[in-house]
């Protein structure tokens, strides 16, 4: 009979900081507490948390930034483009498929983000609405408009405390980023459409905050609906 390695100190603290990230307690792209703030919590040595957060940095699951400290991945630097996503890009029905599958990711992120979320979520995903209420139209492009609308829905993703959702969303970021300029550069220049867009936000927004996980999820698919609606007429 094969007798198994025992496990290392400082892998058990690696797996109990994976743990930490996984179920949301250290959220992606937050900086980890201090060395000797996690050896209290974790109760271990310095010499065993140092050792941990070495092959966490090796597996690619946390970064070092020179005077600042240790903070968790995006998950989006996990997923390298691929063939499939080059061909998706070309292909004329991939919009109506992203639509598809916002349609059932933004719904079910919003649902869970009004269950799940955390006072700091709900200010984080304030301050992305905030973004997007308080710029001037007359000095805005449609590119920076994309980029406060995917900022808005992955602060919802980061809310729901499901890291294989925001896998899921970092797995389509790059087609998502591609639709979502495309559909600024035909929505946003037009008053009605910005008034539209930043109507149907704020009450995504709103249904978090007052903790309402049905009507956040109607909210959300409400207004996928909406912007493939008035897609669809401007390309008719």
């Amino acid at each position: 009979m094969s007798v198994q390695p025992k496990t290392s100190r400082s892998e058990l603290v690696a797996s109990q900081i994976e743990a930490m990230i996984l179920d949301g307690r250290i959220r992606v792209g937050q900086r980890l507490p201090a060395e000797r703030v996690l050896c209290q919590q974790l109760q271990v040595s310095r010499n065993s948390l140092r050792e941990a957060l070495r092959a966490l940095r090796a597996r690619g699951i946390i970064e070092s930034r020179r005077g600042s400290g240790s903070y968790v991945c995006f998950f989006q630097e996990f997923q390298p483009d691929t063939p499939l996503q080059t061909l998706l890009r070309s292909h004329p029905q991939t919009s109506d498929h992203l639509l598809e599958v916002r349609r059932l990711l933004e719904g079910e992120a919003a649902y869970l983000a009004a269950e799940r979320s955390t006072e700091e979520d709900i200010h984080l995903i304030g301050t992305a609405f905030a973004e997007m209420e308080n710029v001037n139209p007359r000095h805005d492009m449609s590119r920076s408009h994309a980029e406060r609308d995917l900022a808005f829905h992955q602060s919802i993703y980061a809310a729901a405390h499901n890291p294989l959702l925001l896998l899921a969303l970092n797995s389509i970021r790059e087609l998502l980023q591609v639709y979502m300029m495309d559909t600024s550069d035909k929505l946003y220049p037009q008053l009605l459409n910005r008034r539209a867009l930043l109507t149907q936000h704020r009450r995504i927004f709103r249904a978090i905050e007052k903790r309402n996980p049905a009507q956040a999820r109607r909210a959300a698919i409400a207004h996928v609906d909406a912007v493939a609606k008035r897609l669809a007429e401007i390309n008719s």
